[in-house]
């Protein structure tokens, strides 16, 4: 399974602290490959801050929702345009996308 695909399945599973690890191995292995190395970095960049965050306390449910509600659709988005092999400068607008939504969370 290529690391996109696995990315689109480990998202789906939510983002719980231990799936959130899982998503940065994945995105490491994509970086390892070469492809689409900014979008696995940046990804993997914002899901690791995010186990940081949560990482050593009880996270409540509302407080997943929370974050699942800003940052899950921006994932999907790119996570599809990335397996749709999309255009650099769309999948730089997913990105970017996803960084803003991370940093108003």
């Amino acid at each position: 399974m290529d690391w996109v695909s696995e990315l689109r399945a480990r998202l789906g599973d939510g983002l719980y602290l231990h799936n959130l690890r899982q998503i940065t191995e994945c995105c490491e292995r994509g970086m390892k490959a070469g492809a689409a190395v900014l979008p696995a970095y940046v990804i993997r960049s914002v899901i690791a801050d995010l186990a940081r965050d949560w990482e050593g306390r009880a996270v409540q449910v509302d407080e997943v929702r929370r974050v699942e509600a800003g940052l899950s659709p921006i994932l999907t988005d790119l996570v599809e345009a990335l397996g749709r092999g999309e255009a650099a400068g769309a999948v730089a607008g997913h990105l970017d996308r996803l960084v803003r939504a991370w940093l108003a969370i």
